[in-house]
């Protein structure tokens, strides 16, 4: 699968291959959110906790 020119690969081997470069997409997309959304809830539970104090 690895080791054949791009025009002698399957249909399957290269939907395998689409399907997990769309995986790791994702998974940067998701993680990239999840890092610039960060700080917001940090603050956000900061003043939650201020509050209670």
């Amino acid at each position: 699968m690895f080791g054949k020119p791009l025009s002698q690969r399957s249909l399957l081997d290269k939907a395998i291959f689409a399907s997990v470069a769309a995986m790791l997409a994702m998974n940067v997309f998701v993680l990239a959110q999840q890092l610039h959304t960060t700080p917001a809830f940090a603050q956000a539970d900061q003043s939650a906790s201020a509050q209670l104090a």
